[in-house]
């Protein structure tokens, strides 16, 4: 009888068409391939900021609201006031209150819900448990963004406050060389024992801080010029031992980056990954915050967050056929109602990126949004002789370019805090474009670098930079 599982040509088919051209050959034979019996993992740092440390959360098991409130009772407007004078010296006080209190809605439109389809033919050809495994997948990206959105709640909050006038936010700096970097460490952790008066705080909780520290500066901290000088030889030897800033310390690095204690707070390292997706809610690019912020240090009575999720994530049938599929579904939101409530370490030569507010005073809507439902722009440049540059943009649906703007540079530049401190130089060269349009500035420079940067109307920015010929 005719073999039934073959296709009806497969007398055509040669060896060569069935034969598998991945195969590796060691001498002239076929190597054999085997499977392994588990798969490699995608590693994420686990959730940063909890427990009352540098955010106020809010859970819900009810994924249908679209806003949590969080009820902040007001300071009453008592005042002392002296017995016998003419002004409020009775015996008993003219002034009478009644409590009251601020409710802040806290939008939880941030929502997970990309479903997962396994076909139950990857689920038999491949020996591991590929379900559990994605669930797994799942879990940690909603965690990835639990810990980016808090940070770039805080950060919006707290640059945006700094930008209209730097008494309203807290920013220390650091210059390499000449500060010692754990006393500036503690001048920005200082600040928040001022308070922030506006909100009626006088000062900012000591047992709700927590210390969020960039990956790129914890080696810096821990070093001979940072943390070791404040113990001995066995001191120092204890923290190389453990790999933390304070000398009992335990390292959770994976868990919650969790390296020590210094101040009183607990300090965290944040992975670049979280830093980068960050920058993604507040539409930067990835490398905004690389090296030049070093520490944010959060009190939880200003940070908010909320998040409202099922019991888990649901497995079906799949309706596309034998199968199975995920459904997740979080909804999450984040804000900063006080933005003294966070108090940055930055490296000297640090620009704050919303000074492009100074150069694109409408129509942008500034802020941060779920990195999903933000445009992508494509720039595409063209540098012809005689210093002439042409800049060309689409842009996704949703979102229009608002402007954009140029400047002149030895090196490209990729990151918003380079371009505007080069914009903002004095003699810079600098000007835009009309998009889709050649121009000639004859104060372009044939070999220098123009960088170009747009904005789109929801505040995502876009940077390329090309050689002037």
């Amino acid at each position: 009888m005719p073999n039934q599982n073959l296709p009806s040509n497969a007398a055509d088919l040669t060896l060569t068409q069935l034969a598998d051209k991945g195969c590796d050959f060691i001498n002239s034979q076929v190597a054999a391939h085997v499977f392994a019996n588990t798969a490699m993992k995608n590693i994420y740092q686990g959730e940063i900021e909890k427990g009352g440390r540098g955010v106020t959360q809010e859970y819900s098991s009810d994924t249908t609201g679209s806003s949590i409130t969080v009820i902040r009772p007001l300071p009453l407007p008592i005042k002392a006031r002296e017995l016998g004078a003419a002004i409020n010296g009775g015996n008993f006080s003219a002034f009478d209150y009644q409590p009251s209190s601020d409710a802040y809605t806290l939008k939880i439109i941030t929502v997970i819900d990309d479903i997962v389809d396994i076909p139950n033919v990857s689920l038999d050809m491949i020996p591991v448990g590929v379900a559990n495994m994605y669930i797994k997948n799942v879990s940690d990206k909603v965690t990835l963004n639990v810990n980016a959105i808090k940070i770039a709640a805080a950060l919006y909050s707290s640059l945006s406050a700094h930008q209209v006038n730097s008494a309203n936010a807290y920013v220390t700096t650091f210059t390499a060389g000449t500060d010692s970097l754990v006393k500036q460490l503690s001048k920005a952790y200082v600040q928040l024992d001022k308070g922030d008066k506006a909100h009626g705080v006088s000062m900012f909780p000591q047992d709700d801080r927590i210390g969020l520290v960039s990956v790129d500066w914890y080696a810096e901290i821990i070093s001979a010029n940072g943390v070791f000088s404040l113990g001995g030889a066995n001191y120092a030897y204890d923290i190389l031992r453990k790999g933390t800033i304070s000398q009992n310390a335990e390292q959770e690095k994976l868990a919650d980056g969790y390296v020590g204690d210094m101040f009183g707070i607990p300090f965290h390292t944040v992975s670049p990954l979280v830093f980068a997706t960050a920058c993604n809610y507040l539409g930067f690019p990835e490398e905004e915050f690389d090296e030049s912020l070093i520490a944010l240090i959060k009190s939880a009575h200003g940070n908010l967050f909320a998040l409202a999720s099922g019991s888990s994530v649901k497995t079906i049938d799949s309706p596309l056929g034998q199968g199975v599929r995920l459904q997740p579904l979080y909804r999450m939101g984040a804000a900063c109602v006080m933005p003294k409530s966070n108090s940055l370490l930055v490296k000297s030569g640090w620009v704050n990126p919303y000074g492009l507010k100074a150069i694109f005073t409408s129509g942008v809507e500034w802020g941060y949004k779920a990195p999903g439902s933000r445009p992508e722009i494509a720039l595409t440049t063209t540098m012809a002789a005689t210093k002439s540059i042409k800049l060309d943009a689409t842009i996704s649906s949703g979102e229009t370019i608002v402007g954009n703007a140029y400047v002149q540079g030895d090196a490209g530049f990729e990151t918003i805090g380079a371009f505007l401190a080069a914009y903002n130089a004095n003699g810079a060269v600098k000007g835009s474009v009309t998009i889709g349009t050649a121009k000639t500035d004859s104060n372009l420079i044939v070999g220098k670098v123009v960088t170009f940067l747009v904005v789109a109307s929801d505040g995502t920015v876009a940077l390329k930079h090309d050689t002037v010929a």
